[in-house]
């Protein structure tokens, strides 16, 4: 009985430390890049700061150089990054660079002026803004999902990127799509939109000027 205990403790000991909730100062940084499956939660803030938590919480790298804030797995651990979740407090951001599969998620609007948002290698981020202007990009299989206002925006999709952005709402946009990609675009003035070998975009918002060219496949469909 007395070694069962102890196996036991021992089990749990190491369990309650592998899930150890891990709080690290980073300074400024305008740009966050997330890899390895990793989960990141988004949070505006007076400060700038990451909270590690879950499986592996020791394991997670955080760097911060000239301002661009890496969060990955340590090399050992390298795309295993599933069962952990960070918590990134941020002053203002400029870039959101979503790679390897991880996710990126606001937990309230983001405001401030401008903003871009990228993803690739099957990254996702999913946010609410409120700003100017929005630039985004997505390609070998990210996803961009976005929500709220943003007065115009600019999008580039390829390699089957895709955009959700039927709930941001924007009065001017400019978007190219290729290689597969696919956007949900709301517009209420002007959409210049180019599609070519497979890409996809329905326009919503019934903008007042639509520009459109499709070449090899590409489509574009006004739905209302």
């Amino acid at each position: 009985m007395k070694i069962l205990s102890t196996i036991f403790l021992a089990i749990l000991t190491t369990s309650v430390f592998s899930q150890e909730i891990i709080t690290r100062e980073v300074g400024d940084f305008n740009e966050l890049k997330v890899y390895d499956l990793i989960v990141v939660t988004l949070i505006q803030s007076n400060e700038n700061k990451v909270v590690i938590k879950g499986e592996d919480s020791q394991d997670v790298n955080i760097v911060n150089k000239n301002g661009t804030l890496k969060v990955k797995m340590e090399a050992e651990k390298i795309f295993r990054g599933e069962e952990t979740y960070v918590e990134v407090y941020f002053k203002s951001i400029d870039i959101i660079d979503a790679n390897e599969g991880s996710y990126i998620v606001g937990n309230e609007m983001i405001s401030q002026n401008t903003i871009e948002l990228r993803a690739q290698e099957g990254g996702k981020i999913k946010v609410g803004l409120e700003v100017n202007h929005t630039k985004i990009k997505a390609v070998t299989g990210g996803i961009v999902e976005a929500s709220g206002v943003s007065k115009s925006q600019d999008i580039t999709l390829s390699s089957g990127g895709i955009f959700e952005g039927r709930d941001l709402k924007t009065e001017d946009t400019t978007i190219g799509v290729t290689a597969a990609g696919k956007a949900d675009i709301y517009v209420s003035n002007k959409a210049d939109v180019r599609v070519a070998a497979g890409g996809n975009v329905n326009i919503y918002g019934n903008p007042k000027t639509v520009s459109e060219k499709t070449f090899a496949g590409g489509r574009i469909k006004r739905m209302n």
